[in-house]
Formats: C-alpha cells, structure tokens, sequence
C-alpha cells in the first residue's frame, strides 16, 4: 500500500511538474516578439521621461519616469516582449526620471548601467549590487556599442557645464542604428545646448526628444536649427501646472522645421520606427 501510495505521489508531482513547465513555455511562447526594425517607444509617463530604444533584439531605457509610474512602465515593456535590458541610463537625479529605476532594476536583468556622479540612492546602489552592477560615469564622447553595431554615443555634460544646475548636468545620448538617429536632452537647457554645439559642431539628428519636457528654458533656435532633425517628441504630463510644452518651444521648433511632433499628454505612448522615418522623409 506505501509502495503504491508513493508511486501515486510521485506521479503526481511528475504531472504537476509538467503542467507548471507546459504553462511557462506556453507564456514564453505567447510573448509578442521585438520588432526587427529599429524601434523607439517614448513612453507616456505623465510629467515625466521614459524611453526605450530596440535595435537588433537589444533594449535600452533611457530615464525610467517616477516611483508612482514605475509599475506601468514595466508592464508596458513587458508587453513589448523585452526579457531582458541591455542598457538602462539615467540621465540626472531628478525624481521624475530616476524615481523607477530601482523598481526597474528589480524587474529586469540589466547588462550595463549608466549615471551621473550626482545620482546618490542607496535604493538604487542596492538594487546594483544585487545585479552585480556598477554604475558607470560615461565620458563626453564614449560609445556604447550593442550586438548589432548599432550605438550610443555619450555627448555630455562636458567639463564646461555649471554644477550648480542638475538639469544642466543631463547625460545627453545619440543613438545611431541602421535607420534613423534618435537625440536624447534629458532636461538639458539652454547652456548645455551651447556647450554641445561647442564641443560637437556637426551634430545631426533625425529625431530629437526635445529637452526638460518642452519648456522655454530649453530648446534655443540656434541649436534647434543646427540638428536638421525632421521629427521631435516631447514627454509631459497632461495639463500640467509648469505649462509644458511652451508656445516659444513649439514656435522654435517649427522655426526650425520640425513639423512633426509628437506629445505624449496628447499620444500617448509615441512609438517611431525606422520605416516610418524613411517612409516620411521620402
């Protein structure tokens, strides 16, 4: 009776063992699979930024929005069918683009992770040694390099950019793919635009996520006009009480001929393709 009770038992959990596995490749399988053309998906996470750029089956978050908004926003990259990041960057410490990053860390495995000297969160410092991470200072100018050859070029702060402002302390980023190049502000303002142009006279891009959420302290004609960008997005939060975007944001911007732009508080979640850029620009 023992003898049977125990094959019973064990043919049981050998069934239970099966369903369970059956069950997780059925979820794996059911995953939406990345896209294969480059793909930048600039999140709406009300008065705050999230963007995560896909190249080559390879994802990299650029900010990671607030504490509050963290969940949804690893829902919605769950979604997509990313397992894993291949890149996390926050830009500067600022509640509204650092505050997920430890709910991001703890949900996703993270190769490489990138952060200015000013981001100090023991939460975060946790979560990083959990992964077994360090939290890389870039270099004005170094490369990020990801398995398709695509890049992500660290164009600032440089040494020339006042300490005494945070936003102005931006780790600004260039992706450049197969299709189109993406530039990302941060809440970089008018004086890191200046030093950019300084330090990196023939800087071009197609797309341009317009710095510090479209506010005039931000986005100047000059450097506006230099980029030769075609399409802009800009992240904010939906009547929000700093008046985000700013008519002169909106006038450079169309001053410079970028007509093509996108606002979260109005889109939504803003998704662009290489496709599509090729397609507008023929």
């Amino acid at each position: 009776m023992k003898k049977r009770l125990r094959r019973v038992l064990f043919a049981l959990a050998a069934v239970t063992m099966l369903l369970s596995a059956g069950c997780r490749l059925a979820g794996w399988l059911s995953r939406p699979a990345l896209p294969e053309e480059d793909t930048a998906y600039f999140f709406d996470v009300g008065e705050a930024d999230a963007a995560l750029i896909v190249s080559g089956g390879a994802a990299v978050l650029v900010d990671t929005g607030t504490a509050e908004t963290a969940p949804a926003l690893v829902r919605e990259i769950k979604s997509l069918g990313v397992r894993e990041l291949y890149a996390v960057v926050v830009t500067h410490p600022h509640a509204d683009h650092a505050g997920g990053a430890s709910k991001v860390l703890r949900a996703f495995p993270v190769r490489h992770f990138y952060a200015g000297a000013e981001l100090r969160s023991r939460e975060i410092d946790a979560r990083l040694k959990k992964r077994k991470l360090t939290a890389v200072q870039p270099q004005d100018g170094e490369v990020l390099a990801l398995p398709n050859g695509a890049t992500l070029t660290f164009l600032g702060p440089a040494d020339d950019v006042p300490a005494d402002n945070l936003n102005n302390r931006s780790l600004i980023t260039l992706f450049r793919g197969g299709g189109a190049s993406i530039l990302l502000m941060g809440d970089a303002e008018k004086a890191a635009e200046q030093s950019l142009l300084r330090h990196h006279p023939g800087l071009r891009c197609d797309i341009l996520k317009v710095g510090h959420h479209g506010a005039d302290t931000s986005s100047s004609p000059a450097f506006l006009s230099s980029l030769g960008a075609e399409t802009a997005v800009i992240s904010c939060g939906m009547d929000n009480g700093y008046g985000h975007p700013s008519a002169e944001t909106l006038e450079n911007l169309n001053n410079a001929g970028i007509h093509d732009i996108h606002v979260t508080a109005e889109s939504g979640t803003v998704v662009l393709t290489s496709r599509d850029h090729k397609e507008n620009a023929a």
